[in-house]
């Protein structure tokens, strides 16, 4: 029975990260509701590896799945990129819209913003996440401790990579940084409350 939950929950992560993929290929995406039920269903599909081992190894073991699967479906993107046979004119279009944005105006602003959000702006809320969860999640120190570090590992991958796809740098790096402060600044003034 266990095994068969664990398989059920493997292929609800996998219809989540179906969900992102077809999100991802559309031009305009599929709407803010899509992207959270994919995520929803990734999260959901975890919960029977969390329940019938230990929770070490059921994390460790319910983030491979959703990472093995997500190299299969990128696998015809990255195939065809390589043979560069299956689809030469998108291949030439993708390459023609590098360029124009390589030449668009306000192009060095924009790397100059992903450079302060992926050096600064992420790590500082990847730590200030880790420091959140020690000082507001119940439980035993060592447990707190070990999930912050996956709390600060998914956090920064996530505000890294959001960083360098946006199209709006900027914007990013502002919201990422005020997170950041919010995080941090509330985590800090919840230990000084009780320590005092």
């Amino acid at each position: 029975m266990d095994i068969a939950l664990q398989i059920l929950g493997m292929m609800v992560q996998v219809a989540g990260l179906a969900i992102l993929y077809l999100h991802w290929r559309a031009k305009r995406g599929l709407g803010g509701a899509v992207l959270v039920a994919g995520w929803a269903l990734i999260a959901l599909g975890a919960l029977p590896w969390l329940m019938h081992v230990s929770i070490e190894r059921g994390l460790a073991l319910a983030m491979l799945a959703p990472m093995a699967a997500g190299l299969f479906l990128l696998a015809p993107d990255a195939l065809a990129r390589v043979g560069n046979s299956a689809t030469p004119k998108k291949a030439r279009a993708a390459q023609e819209s590098l360029e124009a944005e390589s030449t668009s105006p306000g192009r060095l602003s924009r790397n100059v913003a992903r450079w302060i959000g992926a050096l600064i702006a992420a790590p500082a809320l990847a730590l200030a996440a880790m420091a959140a969860w020690q000082a507001f999640v119940p439980g035993v120190n060592a447990d707190r401790f070990a999930f912050s570090i996956f709390a600060l590992m998914i956090v920064w991958t996530a505000a890294t990579l959001w960083l360098l796809a946006t199209m709006r740098p900027w914007r990013a790096t502002l919201v990422t940084t005020f997170a950041a402060f919010v995080l941090g600044g509330g985590a800090y003034l919840f230990v000084l409350g009780g320590a005092a």
